[in-house]
């Protein structure tokens, strides 16, 4: 029988946060999408888009404090990834802030796409430190 008050390699915190998170990339992309396709006549396309996007704003919402609780919990490669999942609103405000500061200036810089190539980044690399096992290492 094992012990349950042993240190797990990994809290659920940190399993919550990239489960929301990568939930609010899916959910936010088919959202998109819905509400593109329904921009031809279709309100009902409409309406499930924009559920869709709500549902992603959430997930992104309990991916970040998740990511904090994360933060506060895990260790070693795990934190580190946890960090780059706490990044990711941080860096969405950042780029938001010099595209409205911008848009005056120079409306075709690519700041949407290069926000979207960054958060992918961090996300991605969170995953990568978060989902091998134990002993792989810390």
């Amino acid at each position: 029988m094992a012990s349950s008050s042993a240190p797990r390699f990994r809290s659920r915190a940190i399993i919550t946060a990239l489960i929301a998170w990568w939930s609010a990339v899916v959910l936010g992309a088919v959202g998109w999408r819905l509400i593109d396709a329904g921009l031809e006549g279709s309100d009902g396309l409409i309406r499930v888009g924009v559920w869709g996007l709500g549902l992603a704003a959430l997930g992104a919402v309990i991916g970040w404090g998740a990511s904090i609780g994360a933060v506060l919990n895990d260790v070693g490669r795990v934190r580190a990834g946890a960090w780059c999942l706490v990044a990711m609103p941080i860096v969405a405000l950042l780029f938001g802030w010099a595209a409205i500061s911008s848009a005056m200036i120079d409306p075709s810089k690519p700041l949407g796409g290069l926000w979207l190539v960054v958060s992918g980044i961090l996300l991605f690399v969170a995953t990568l430190l978060v989902i091998p096992p134990e002993r792989l290492g810390h």
